[in-house]
């Protein structure tokens, strides 16, 4: 009796965790409508068998990984745009500052120039 307690506690808690990475998977995309406040009253009993067997907890969380990682490329993927534009902007903006420190060094240059050449004149006189 205890065996199969036990047995569908720990199979209620797989059902669980799956059901939380799909739905972990689909709020990574829009939501049509808001997710349910539902909480299994079995809830207690799977946490606290995943507290006693670290195992089968490490287990389930390799498991789940693939799926998270999927959603949150997804997430990443749909953000490339915005990502494509922050780089095109910080290259904008270095070359701008490349082009102004150019400006300004050939201005000083000129003026280099012309102050030498008052100082040769002022030098002959």
């Amino acid at each position: 009796m205890a065996r199969s307690t036990t047995m569908m506690t720990i199979l209620g808690c797989a059902a669980l965790l799956l059901a939380v990475a799909s739905t972990s998977a689909a709020l990574a995309q829009p939501a049509k409508e808001p997710p349910r406040a539902y909480q299994s009253p079995m809830r207690k009993d799977c946490e606290a068998e995943l507290a006693k067997d670290k195992g089968w907890n490490a287990e389930l969380r390799d498991s789940l990984r693939p799926e998270v990682h999927e959603a949150e490329a997804a997430l990443v993927t749909r953000n490339n745009k915005h990502v494509v534009m922050a780089y095109a902007a910080l290259w904008i903006l270095t070359v701008g500052f490349v082009v102004l420190l150019w400006m300004r060094q050939r201005r000083l240059l000129a003026e280099l120039e012309t102050l030498e050449k008052k100082v040769a004149k002022a030098a002959e006189q």
